[in-house]
């Protein structure tokens, strides 16, 4: 792609992007509400001259947890601010106390608007949020920008090689610096950046450093529990299928599932219904103590954001979703921070060196459809002492390879005391 075609393509999702802007404007809180907040309008009182960290949604939130408290442990006087695209993002960095704001769409203008009002030393750009306009504008400004955790999937490296042309070299030209979480990841970068002068460095995947956060454990009574976490579109359909057949030798058997994006819960909870099994949602149960479900409930339907760590401590069974769909998988170092061992589809090329490590070590069980998916977990249920110690192994692989976020701030260490 070249420079005038992506600007075309602005210019044409214009319309969409004013009416987008609005419609995020309604939906943010009263108090976080800023007019056309995409194309470069700031809140007041965000602190200047400092570090902008970028993190587009929830899940690059999270991963940036253990950074963010970094920065502040080793840089307690530098001013952070941190920008997402989603509101879930937005509730994410409100919770851990740091400045928010929304980033800006990629014209040019809004990025000049924000990168004026901030005037920021660094922006930290969390995996691989590669926005032309918004690299040029800080080069042009001498302000250095650098991809964290930076990642590249099969289908991303594919697609850049054969569609990035020109702007894409322009844009990698204009970086100070990629960290890579792992080796894989650092050679396609390089590949892309071929005769470029830029740092690519394997720092290794920041996730690993993340902790266990304080949190009541989620608790169902006594009963066989599992937890089907970031489910997807026709993944429930199989979860559900297999929780049917466990039910035939488990009368009593619990499922949590948690849809990925909640806002699908009404769609999921006709799905329920349909397959005749009774469902509880997870707004309905009490929030101040954890409280067993009604001993008839088959399903409790996790249909609220944030809490799915209560989860994670409280249920020993995990299938982790986006696997036995083409989604690529979600992240099962959160998790195994509370010594869980996993069962998962394939697909998770999002996520392939951590499941290869967790792999080798024996900390996840792999499944291709429901009727495996069922066996697994019967299997976990049947020998909790093993399930137990393929738990204990997943943890020992995240303490293993904790790491990269001091490596990352020795980079950040590099660039602002240049």
């Amino acid at each position: 792609m070249t420079r005038w075609l992506y600007g075309l393509l602005l210019v044409i999702l214009c319309p969409w992007l004013l009416v987008d802007s609005l419609r995020r404007y309604v939906r943010v809180p009263k108090t976080a509400r800023v007019a056309f907040a995409q194309f470069g309008r700031l809140p007041t009182g965000l602190p200047v001259g400092g570090v902008w960290l970028h993190a587009v949604s929830l899940g690059e939130v999270r991963a940036a947890a253990a950074l963010i408290a970094a920065i502040r442990l080793r840089w307690p006087g530098l001013p952070l601010v941190v920008s997402t695209m989603t509101e879930t993002g937005a509730n994410a960095v409100r919770a851990l106390g740091v400045p928010h704001f929304y980033a800006p769409f990629d014209y040019a203008f809004a990025q000049r608007a924000v990168l004026s009002g901030l005037q920021p030393r660094l922006i930290i750009v969390m995996e691989t949020e590669l926005w032309p306009n918004w690299v040029r504008v800080a080069a042009e400004r001498a302000v250095p920008m650098v991809l964290v955790n930076a990642r590249l999937s099969d289908r991303s490296f594919a697609r850049y090689q054969r569609w990035g042309g020109s702007l894409l070299r322009e844009t990698l030209g204009g970086l100070a610096a990629i960290c890579a979480q792992s080796a894989l990841d650092r050679g396609r970068f390089s590949t892309l950046a071929a005769g470029l002068l830029l740092d690519v460095r394997d720092c290794g995947n920041i996730k690993f450093d993340g902790v266990a956060p304080i949190v009541l454990p989620w608790a169902g009574g006594a009963r066989p529990i599992w937890l089907a976490a970031s489910t997807h579109e026709g993944e429930e359909r199989q979860v559900l299928a297999a929780h049917r057949a466990l039910l035939q030798h488990n009368p009593n058997a619990l499922l949590v599932l948690a849809p990925r994006h909640p806002e699908r819960s009404v769609r999921i909870a006709a799905q329920i219904a349909a397959c005749g099994l009774k469902a509880e949602r997870a707004s309905h149960l009490p929030s101040d103590a954890p409280a067993p479900v009604q001993a008839d409930t088959q399903v409790v339907l996790l249909d609220q954001t944030g809490q799915l760590m209560r989860y994670f401590a409280g249920i020993a069974v995990v299938f982790m979703g986006g696997s036995l769909v083409a989604t690529g998988g979600h992240n099962p170092i959160e998790p195994a921070l509370f010594n869980r061992a996993v069962i998962s589809g394939r697909a998770v090329h999002n996520f392939r060196e951590v499941y290869a490590v967790l792999a080798a070590k024996d900390a996840v069980r792999w499944v291709d459809n429901e009727r495996q998916l069922a066996q697994a977990v019967q299997m976990a249920w049947a020998d909790p002492a093993h399930w137990q110690a393929m738990g204990h192994r997943a943890h020992a692989v995240v303490m293993t390879n904790r790491g990269a976020t001091e490596r990352v701030l020795q980079l950040m260490d590099e660039l602002l005391t240049r």
